[in-house]
């Protein structure tokens, strides 16, 4: 009982992470936050939310690079440069960052993912400046000491064997999904392959760091207790002397799937685990939200379709769900189950493809169309009133696709929202031939 507790949990953390989709146009006419927008002549972007509401700010740079940029030799890359980063400058010691903004009652982090690596610090307004220095210091001046990298490595590639290869969902997820695309970033999950983590050298990732790190490749987001335009001449003082840099990603061709791809894994786990990878158009697709929708119907609400079928009526899963990617490249969306038991798994996706088929011949009812309408509208009631929220899906509609105003077309998409939209994307993408199908089940001889 405790694998399955820590699986759900495991689940419902993946869902929080890689849900960013159903934002849209402004149905609570005075509702949403504002933001100025500023931009330095070295292509530098700024976006300020102004929340005087408490004395706080969170600073953000935001790079245009992730794992969906890195080609196989040098996969998570992306990752060991977050960690580089903290290695220090010749004004910074390393770990000084964490220091300087503890003293001053702050906090400071950092994240990588598929399509963009992330860097903050939250501190009291009127220490602004110094976070501020801090990312203009570490975007052009990062000293990276052979020692000191040597050890980050081995911490990257124990942090692989802790949270992925020692993690018997992450690793069937790498496993899959690395059966769906043979040559593209998704190839690899964020962290990269072990073999490359182990080749990482100071000359790779010091190249990967003065290509990707520049002024033209990075957006600033400030939210909090600001003035504006007083951000603006901050950003000037650090950021303005800055040049930009010729950005080089790689072109993939990833060859179109004709026909559904099939992988079994075993793994050691007492619950077995269903994966459905759907391939779908980059983030920004009109299509996107539909497909949100279609999954909140199909899954991922308590009364949805295959929940109320396969796990309160037949009794054959114990949970369920799904969530398009929506990154800047075409990905996938994933639909999971997890079985009651291995000699389920047949059923269950039986049982899901008659579901999938059925709205596909059928379509949707309204009653369910005008739930999901009221419970899209519910999470930008709740992103509006969260300004951190907020900042988070203005920057990755910015960085993403270069349209911080994406989540208004969304919503307007969502409110004029046909039963003939949610068929339609049911059959042009959740087809066999369009998906890669993985049996996570127990290793054999497993007793432990």
């Amino acid at each position: 009982m405790r694998k399955k507790a820590k699986f759900l949990i495991l689940v419902v953390v993946v869902i929080f992470v890689f849900n960013f989709s159903v934002f849209g146009e402004d149905l609570i006419k005075d509702g949403f936050a504002d933001y100025e927008k500023y931009q330095l002549d070295n292509g530098l972007n700024i976006y300020v939310i102004e929340d005087h509401s408490v004395p706080l700010v969170k600073f953000e740079m935001w790079y245009k690079v992730g794992s969906i940029d890195e080609p196989e030799g040098i996969t998570g890359m992306s990752h060991m440069l977050e960690h580089t980063m903290f290695l220090g400058t010749d004004s910074l010691d390393k770990d000084a960052v964490h220091h300087l903004i503890k003293r001053v009652g702050g906090i400071a982090n950092a994240g990588t993912y598929y399509d963009f690596t992330m860097y903050y610090e939250e501190v009291p307004s009127a220490k602004l400046e110094l976070a501020m220095a801090i990312e203009a210091d570490r975007m052009r001046n990062l000293k990276i000491p052979e020692e000191a990298f040597k050890n980050e490595r081995s911490v990257v590639r124990q942090e692989r064997r802790r949270t992925l290869e020692n993690n018997f969902f992450r690793s069937a997820w790498e496993e899959i999904q690395s059966k769906a695309y043979k040559k593209s970033g998704l190839h690899h999950q964020i962290i990269g392959w072990g073999e490359d983590i182990e080749n990482y050298n100071v000359k790779k990732v010091r190249n990967y760091y003065e290509t990707y790190y520049a002024p033209n490749n990075a957006y600033m987001i400030v939210t909090g207790d600001v003035n504006p335009d007083e951000v603006y001449e901050m950003a000037e003082k650090y950021y303005g002397d800055y040049k930009k840099s010729k950005i080089n990603r790689p072109e993939w061709n990833e060859p179109e799937q004709k026909k559904e791809r099939f992988v079994k894994v075993e793994k050691v786990t007492r619950l077995p685990v269903m994966m459905g990878l759907y391939k779908m158009p980059r983030g920004n697709h009109e299509d996107i939200p539909v497909i949100g929708a279609l999954m909140d119907i199909l899954v991922n609400n308590p009364n949805s379709r295959i929940k109320k079928d396969l796990q309160k009526k037949q009794r054959l899963i114990v949970q369920a769900g799904g969530f398009p990617m929506a990154l800047r490249s075409p990905s996938y969306t994933l639909l999971y189950s997890i079985p009651m038991s291995e000699e389920d798994m047949d059923k269950v996706k039986e049982g899901i493809d008659k579901h999938i088929n059925d709205i596909i011949e059928n379509g949707v009812t309204e009653k369910e169309l005008k739930v999901v309408k009221k419970s899209t509208l519910k999470q930008i009631v709740f992103m509006q009133k969260d300004k951190s929220n907020f900042s988070r899906t203005i920057a990755s509609n910015i960085v993403r696709f270069g349209n911080p105003d994406l989540y208004k077309r969304n919503l307007k998409i969502i409110n004029n929202l046909s039963v003939e939209d949610i068929q339609r994307v049911a059959k042009k993408y959740f087809t066999k031939n369009n998906r890669t199908l993985g049996y996570v089940v127990p290793k054999k001889n497993n007793n432990k």
